[in-house]
């Protein structure tokens, strides 16, 4: 109940609540917390009672109600759901073993099945390698199934080709593989003992083998034995690793480099560049590059930069049909026509 004064009667106006206001001076004050065994209950138990706290009471004995009702229908659904179910250990145990092969039977006949087979295999950027060397030398076969393909080992096996820089081998569901080869480059060939030429690439492995010289690469000769495809000719490297650093008209005019341990001579016709071992490239090629312009077309036998520092040049010997003895030394002046000799 509350009192209120209405002064415009001079009179007072009593009001009575059927439950306590939410705030204000007459609202309802949270009662102390239970203490002793009674703070050890659930948080349930520890509200207050419906004679306690009239309004408190009827909401929480209603909340009470709707959590047990909704239990009870939870548990009659399971109940209902379940009771298909063996009862008891042995018959759960079988069961379980029934739908574990049942899951495995189903598995297995997915993935093997002729839905989920190798029905395609694309293979791009590939020039050199053919479709079917890639698909042979990747151990791929049509038929089988696409969880069966090994794609990193038939990358390795791909790298392992001759030609073969990269190779990338991806599964594309549910009956597609691609193959995507990257391939190297010949960079010079190299005449084999036994007759027959081998291409290389930069890195010193043997791409290829013809029967006749490649007119368009420069030969390495000094290297040793050359080994079968596929392998690494080590011997050559320096060679390779000085046509690698020079530019590329001037690549384009080497025709042989020698190799003498690990100095290095390249031969652009009538030219003779000695590079030495294959120690600062940069310098060495910055000095060629100078010294080629400056000659232009002049006859220069050798450009020495084994020293890029101090380049030697040295011009070509004039031949005997050009050359004039000095007098005095074993030959005689010429004669002019047409003088009478005394």
């Amino acid at each position: 109940m509350s009192r209120r004064e209405d002064r415009t009667q001079r009179r007072v106006v009593v009001t009575r609540h059927t439950r306590p206001p939410a705030a204000g001076r007459f609202a309802r004050r949270p009662g102390p917390r239970p203490e002793g065994w009674r703070a050890k209950l659930p948080g349930a138990l520890q509200r207050p009672l419906a004679w306690q706290a009239p309004v408190a009471g009827r909401a929480v004995a209603g909340a009470g109600k709707a959590a047990a009702s909704a239990t009870r229908s939870l548990r009659d659904r399971l109940r209902r759901t379940t009771e298909w179910l063996p009862q008891t250990l042995a018959g759960r145990v079988l069961a379980a073993v029934a739908a574990i092969a049942v899951f495995t039977g189903a598995t297995w006949t997915t993935t093997r099945s002729p839905l989920l087979d190798v029905d395609h295999i694309q293979v791009s950027g590939g020039a050199l390698v053919t479709a079917d060397q890639a698909i042979t030398g990747a151990g791929l076969r049509r038929g089988e199934p696409m969880v069966s393909v090994d794609t990193a080992a038939a990358e390795r096996r791909l790298e392992r080709l001759p030609w073969v820089n990269t190779a990338l081998v991806e599964r594309a569901f549910p009956n597609t593989v691609r193959i995507h080869l990257t391939e190297r480059t010949a960079a010079a060939g190299a005449a084999r003992p036994g007759g027959g030429w081998v291409l290389l690439d930069g890195g010193g492995r043997v791409l290829a083998e013809r029967p006749d010289r490649p007119g368009d690469l420069p030969e390495v000769t000094g290297a040793g034995a050359t080994p079968p495809p596929g392998a690494a000719m080590d011997t050559a490297r320096p060679a390779l690793a000085v046509l690698a650093a020079l530019p590329e008209p001037v690549r384009r005019q080497v025709t042989a480099v020698v190799l003498d341990g690990d100095a290095v001579t390249l031969h652009t016709g009538v030219r003779e560049i000695r590079m030495g071992p294959p120690t600062s490239l940069p310098a060495k090629v910055a000095a060629l590059t100078v010294l080629l312009d400056r000659v232009g077309s002049r006859s220069v036998a050798v450009l020495d930069l084994r020293v890029p520092t101090a380049p030697v040049v040295v011009p070509t010997a004039p031949t005997a049909a050009t050359s004039i003895p000095a007098p005095g030394r074993g030959a005689t002046a010429p004669v002019s026509p047409g003088k009478p000799r005394d």
